[in-house]
């Protein structure tokens, strides 16, 4: 009896196993079809130059309190502690001076591109990579 009882919980686990092992594939195909799909995002926000522009100004725009539609020092540090909490001056410096290419003291949309389509870039050329692309 005790022979039959483990061999019926054998039985058992093998079908879990066989379960977990198709779960773990379809896990995988879903993975691998979020990742295709992401890459198809990516590249198709490096060719819609509008898409990039509109979306840059919306976001300058919650932040730009003068309205020139360009971002000083402070209206950084405030988009930066945003998405980042708080942010050294140091930090804040480096990447201001990193964006603002032309040194005229504020961030510009045509910056702000350009820094988000590397970005884009970046993490395209990871994610071919890591899937043999």
């Amino acid at each position: 009896r005790e022979s039959s009882g483990i061999n019926a919980e054998y039985g058992e686990f093998q079908t879990f196993q066989h379960y977990f092992k198709r779960i773990n594939l379809r896990m995988t195909e879903i993975e691998t079809a979020d990742t295709a799909l992401m890459i198809q995002v990516l590249e198709r926000l490096l060719k819609d130059d509008g898409f990039l522009d509109d979306e840059i100004k919306k976001e300058i725009h919650q932040y730009d309190s003068d309205g020139n539609l360009k971002i000083d020092r402070s209206e950084f540090k405030s988009m930066l502690n945003s998405y980042l909490g708080s942010i050294s001056e140091d930090e804040l410096s480096e990447l201001f001076e990193d964006i603002d290419k032309d040194h005229s003291g504020f961030i510009e949309v045509n910056e702000l591109k350009k820094v988000l389509r590397s970005q884009i870039n970046i993490e395209l050329s990871r994610l071919k990579k890591e899937n043999g692309m």
